[in-house]
C-alpha cells in the first residue's frame, strides 16, 4: 500500500514539475514571443505596403528582402519552440531518472534554450523542420505546441483517398515517415543528454534502434495501449459521474442546465491538462527506455548536460507536507467555485449563449456536389430543387474565346479527353459528355457554358463563379462580369478566384461586383483581405477567425465541408456559409443541429 501511495505521490509531484513548467513556457509564449513575433512579421509587411500573404500572393513577398527576414523569423521560432516544448521535457524526464528532482523551471528553460547551439546548422535546421512538420503527421506524440493540430487539409487528402493510386502512394510515404521517425526516436537524447554531434547521434540512434527494435515495439505499444485504455476509462466514468445528477435527480431547467454546464468546464479543463500532460510523459516514457536499453547492453547512461539540479532524498520528496496540501485545496477550491460562478451565469443565459442556431447558407460545390454530374446545368437544377441558396461552379476559357464550366485543367477526369478548355473550342468541348463520378447509373451531361448558367440561375439560386486555371486573367474577369451586368444579375452572383491578384483587379475596377477570395494559408491581417467574402479552407476556419472577419464587415465561409464531423462541427460554428459536394448530408446535420438537446449543445461547445 505504502508503495503504491509513494508512486502516485511522485508521479503527483512529477506533473506539478511539468505543470509549472508549462505554465511558465505557455506565458512567456503568449504574453511575450507570439506578440512579439507578430509585431515583427506585421513590420515587415508594411515595409512592403501589405498587412496580409496567403496562398493567393505568397511568391512575390517571399522573394522580397523582407520575404527572407519572415522565413528567418519563422525559423528562430520554430528553433525556439522545439527547445522550449520537446528538448526541456528530454532534459527534465533524464533528470528526473537519476533523482536529480530539486530543479527549477527557470533553470531547465535556461538550458533548453543553450541545447539549441547543437541544431544552428544547415542539418540541425533539416531536422528541426522535419520535427516540426513530419512528426505530428506521423501522430507518434512528440510535437511542438502550434503543430498538435497540423495535418495536411481535408480537400488534399479528399482527392488522394479517392484514387487508388495516390492513396497507395500517401500511405506509403506515411508508413516510410513512420519508419524513419521511430527508427531515430532516440536521436534527440544523444544529442542533448550525450552531446553528440549531428552525425553521431544519427548513427548512434539507429544502432540503439537495430538492436533494441522488438523491445522497443512491445514496450512502446503496451504503454500507449495501456495509457490509452486507463485514460479513456477514466474519462468516461468521469462523464457518467458528472452528468449522472442532472439525469437522476429532480431538478429545475435551470438547475440541470447549471450542474450540466459546470461538469463540462470541469470535463474541459481535465482535457486541457491531460493535453499538457501528454507530450512530458511521452519524453519522460522514450527517456526511460533510452537508459533501459543502454543499461542492458551495458552502456550506462552517462549525462553530460550541466545544470543546476540536485538529487532530493526519497522520503522528504515523497512526504506530502502541510503547505503542499493546503496550496493543492485551495487551487481546487478556487476552481471549483470559479466553475460554479460561470455555471450559474450561463444557466440564467443559456439560450442566448448556447443555443443560437445561426443561419448558415449552404453553397454546392461544382454545380450541384453529388445530386448529379458535376458543374452542368442538371447539377444546378437538382440543387434549386433542394432550395439551396448557392450553386458554386468553375469557368475556363476556350481557345475560341468562349467561357465554359469546367474544374480540372483538362477534360480527362470527367469525359476522359486529355485536353484543356484552352486547347479546344466550343464546337469540339459540346461534343463532351461529362460522367456523373458521384454516381454512374446516372446519366452523362453536356458541357455547360457560362451564359447557360447564369440564365438557369437568374432569380432561382446565387451562384459562386470561380475565375478557374490558367485561363484565369483580367480579360475573363472583365468577360465574366459583362454577362452578369447584361442580365442585371449583380446581386444574385459573387465572383471568386484563388488568385488574389485578380479579386484586387475586380475590386478596384468593378467596385459594385461581390467577390470572394479563396485560400488554405494566411498570415498577418486576414480581414483586411480584398474581398467581400473570405472563403477558407477548414483548418483555418477557426472562431478567432471567423470574428475577425465578421468584424470586419465581411462574411466568412468555409470550404470543401464533406466529412460528417466537419459538416456537424460548422453547423455549431459562427460560420456564415458551408460549401460541400454532399448538400442533403448538411440539410440534415441543420435539423439535427435545430433538435439537440442540452448536452448535445454543451458537449459540443466544450469538448469539440
Amino acid at each position: 500500500m505504502d508503495k503504491i501511495k509513494n508512486k502516485l505521490i511522485f508521479n503527483g509531484r512529477l506533473a506539478w514539475l511539468y505543470i509549472k513548467y508549462q505554465l511558465i513556457t505557455k506565458g512567456l509564449l503568449s504574453l511575450i514571443i507570439f506578440p512579439l513575433s507578430s509585431k515583427i512579421l506585421q513590420l515587415l509587411l508594411r515595409s512592403t505596403g501589405r498587412v496580409n500573404i496567403s496562398s493567393g500572393d505568397y511568391l512575390k513577398f517571399l522573394l522580397s528582402f523582407q520575404g527572407v527576414g519572415m522565413l528567418l523569423l519563422a525559423l528562430t521560432l520554430l528553433t525556439l519552440l522545439i527547445g522550449i516544448d520537446v528538448n526541456s521535457f528530454i532534459i527534465m524526464s533524464a533528470l528526473v531518472r537519476e533523482g536529480r528532482i530539486k530543479l527549477t523551471a527557470r533553470h531547465l528553460l535556461l538550458v533548453s534554450i543553450k541545447s539549441l547551439r547543437s541544431f544552428l546548422k544547415p542539418s540541425g535546421i533539416l531536422i528541426m523542420v522535419y520535427i516540426a512538420i513530419v512528426v505530428p503527421l506521423v501522430g507518434i506524440g512528440i510535437s511542438i505546441s502550434p503543430m498538435k493540430a497540423f495535418q495536411i487539409p481535408n480537400f488534399i487528402t479528399e482527392v488522394i483517398f479517392k484514387n487508388s493510386l495516390y492513396r497507395t502512394v500517401y500511405v506509403g510515404i506515411l508508413f516510410i515517415l513512420t519508419f524513419i521517425t521511430l527508427h531515430y526516436i532516440f536521436f534527440l537524447h544523444y544529442v542533448l543528454l550525450l552531446e553528440y554531434p549531428i552525425g553521431d547521434a544519427l548513427k548512434s540512434a539507429s544502432a540503439l534502434m537495430r538492436k533494441c527494435r522488438m523491445a522497443f515495439i512491445r514496450d512502446f505499444m503496451w504503454w500507449t495501449i495501456k495509457w490509452a485504455v486507463a485514460a479513456t476509462t477514466a474519462f468516461s466514468l468521469l462523464v457518467l459521474l458528472l452528468l449522472a445528477p442532472a439525469r437522476l435527480l429532480t431538478m429545475s431547467l435551470v438547475e440541470q442546465r447549471a450542474w450540466s454546464v459546470f461538469a463540462m468546464l470541469l470535463l474541459a479543463e481535465l482535457v486541457v491538462f491531460a493535453e499538457l500532460m501528454l507530450v512530458p510523459f511521452f519524453c519522460n516514457r522514450l527517456t526511460e527506455l533510452f537508459y533501459r536499453y543502454h543499461e542492458r547492453h551495458n552502456a550506462p547512461v552517462v549525462l553530460k548536460i550541466r545544470i543546476d539540479a540536485h538529487t532530493s532524498d526519497d522520503e522528504g520528496f515523497l512526504k506530502l507536507r502541510l503547505r503542499t496540501k493546503a496550496a493543492f485545496g485551495l487551487f481546487l477550491l478556487g476552481t471549483v467555485s470559479v466553475n460554479l460562478i460561470l455555471a450559474l451565469f450561463f444557466a440564467a443565459a443559456f439560450d442566448d449563449i448556447f443555443r443560437v442556431n445561426r443561419q448558415i447558407e449552404i453553397v454546392a460545390h461544382r454545380g450541384g456536389g453529388n445530386l448529379a454530374a458535376e458543374n452542368t446545368v442538371a447539377s444546378l437544377e437538382a440543387v434549386i430543387r433542394k432550395g439551396v441558396a448557392w450553386s458554386e461552379i468553375d469557368v475556363q476559357r476556350t481557345m475560341d474565346g468562349h467561357y465554359v464550366v469546367n474544374h480540372d485543367s483538362s477534360f480527362l477526369r470527367v469525359a476522359g479527353e486529355s485536353r484543356s478548355s484552352s486547347e479546344m473550342t466550343l464546337a469540339e468541348i459540346k461534343r463532351l459528355r461529362v460522367r456523373d463520378l458521384f454516381d454512374e447509373r446516372r446519366s452523362s451531361q453536356e458541357v455547360a457554358t457560362i451564359e447557360e448558367f447564369l440564365d438557369a440561375s437568374k432569380g432561382r439560386i446565387g451562384l459562386f463563379v470561380e475565375l478557374k486555371g490558367s485561363t484565369a486573367d483580367p480579360k475573363m474577369a472583365d468577360d465574366i462580369i459583362a454577362m452578369i451586368r447584361a442580365r442585371k444579375m449583380e446581386s444574385e452572383v459573387a465572383v471568386l478566384s484563388l488568385d488574389y491578384s485578380l479579386i484586387t483587379y475586380i475590386e478596384e475596377h468593378y467596385p459594385q461586383i461581390q467577390t470572394g477570395f479563396l485560400y488554405f494559408f494566411s498570415i498577418g491581417e486576414t480581414a483586411q483581405m480584398n474581398g467581400d467574402i473570405l472563403i477558407m479552407e477548414e483548418q483555418l476556419a477557426t472562431p478567432e477567425k471567423i470574428e475577425e472577419i465578421h468584424s470586419a464587415g465581411k462574411k466568412a465561409i468555409v470550404w470543401t465541408v464533406n466529412t460528417q464531423e466537419s459538416i456537424d462541427h460548422f453547423l455549431n460554428s459562427d460560420i456564415d456559409g458551408i460549401i460541400t459536394d454532399y448538400v442533403p448530408q448538411v440539410q440534415e446535420g441543420i435539423d439535427r443541429r435545430n433538435l439537440r438537446s442540452d448536452l448535445e449543445i454543451l458537449l459540443g461547445y466544450f469538448l469539440d
